[in-house]
């Protein structure tokens, strides 16, 4: 251990004085024994915080580098000017021209853009690979929050610097490289679901991808307020159970999550039926659950499917009703009335008037779905 301490010294990663000064020499002279760091390399990651992840990343680059991004893409035989604006929709900034940190795997990441092109318009891929590019950076986003707060924070408290890195670089070397064939199993699934979800009710293709769906919107009631009077980790909690049951309650109905913003979650089936019995037992069951009472606005019509998002008036009225509803209620929309008054199910309605919605220039008729 001896050995490094002038070096880490004179590269000013290292004083004796320092109150973290043997924690600090551990976790040095397990990178650069056990790692195989160079002192530089070191200086770069302390200099931009990284160096708890530093033996992480470094496992997660090997093997995978080596090559500029232009070298990558002339390899993939697609023009540089394309490859970086395929880069730049996947959400990343664009890479220094002799940084090597580009492989085989980016390779062939260009060449399958470059073969969905020959299928698609390329305005499409972009578009598709910008959708990508955002759910799988909330992957790695959720990830990487989870393992700051559950073995970065705790250790690096009790000031265990080297079994912070230690562990990242367990997680890195066993668990992370799983991710992908998780993620494979999940896409395969999701693709038969959605392909269902259409084939039900013979939905025909169109150009826009528009399709007659329900959809609707729970939040929690007053949850900006809460801010001011909880703790966060109290609200974090609430939170984690929040997405917990509503996800659950969504997928036992046979329901898709769309997203989630905060507090609220979007959700969208084919069936109106199974909407407004789902509204109440989201209800239902987050005040089981003893969260804050939700409120849930529902409307059915039609909706364009695009980049993995929903789009129309349809969505914009259950965003609407959402917000016009009382603590504890769901309102919906006068389509799902017709559609289902006279129809024997777990739910019923009573009218609640009209609402002056904005974006929409006369008042809306909506109604209060009621266990019947």
């Amino acid at each position: 251990m001896s050995e490094h301490v002038d070096d880490l010294v004179a590269a000013g990663l290292y004083d004796p004085a320092d109150p973290d000064a043997k924690a600090r020499l551990e976790l040095f002279v397990f990178l650069l024994d056990e790692i195989g760091a160079s002192i530089p390399e070191l200086v770069q990651a302390d200099e931009h915080g990284g160096i708890l992840s530093f033996a992480a990343f470094r496992t997660l680059r090997t093997g995978r580098e080596g090559m500029t991004f232009a070298e990558a893409a002339q390899r993939a035989e697609i023009a540089a000017d394309v490859a970086l604006a395929l880069w730049r929709s996947a959400g990343f900034t664009d890479p220094r021209p002799f940084e090597r940190r580009f492989g085989q795997q980016d390779v062939e990441m260009f060449r399958l853009f470059a073969l969905l092109s020959t299928i698609v318009p390329r305005a499409q891929v972009m578009h598709l690979i910008r959708t990508m590019g955002e759910a799988i950076g909330r992957v790695a986003e959720a990830e990487v929050a989870l393992l700051r707060s559950n073995i970065e924070a705790p250790l690096a408290e009790q000031r265990q610097f080297v079994d912070v890195a230690r562990t990242y670089q367990s997680v890195a070397e066993a668990v992370l490289p799983r991710v992908a064939d998780v993620l494979d199993s999940i896409h395969r699934h999701h693709l038969q679901a959605i392909g269902r979800r259409y084939s039900d009710v013979n939905a025909p293709p169109s150009a826009l991808n528009v399709v007659q769906l329900a959809v609707g919107f729970a939040d929690i009631a007053g949850y900006t307020g809460m801010w001011r009077e909880v703790e966060p980790r109290h609200l974090a909690r609430m939170l984690d159970q929040f997405e917990t049951v509503t996800g659950e309650v969504i997928a036992v109905a046979g329901a898709n999550v769309v997203k989630r913003i905060g507090d609220a979650v979007m959700f969208v089936t084919n069936a109106p039926g199974v909407a407004c019995a789902l509204a109440l037992d989201l209800l239902d069951a987050c005040e089981a659950a003893q969260l804050p009472k939700l409120r849930v606005g529902l409307a059915f019509g039609d909706v364009m499917v695009r980049q993995g998002d929903f789009y129309g008036a349809t969505v914009n009225l259950a965003a609407r009703l959402v917000a016009s509803a009382e603590a504890g209620t769901a309102l919906t929309d006068a389509e799902l009335h017709t559609r289902l008054s006279r129809v024997r199910g777990g739910y019923a309605f009573m009218p609640a008037g009209k609402f002056n919605l904005a974006g929409f220039p006369e008042p809306v008729e909506a109604f209060q779905l009621l266990r019947p």
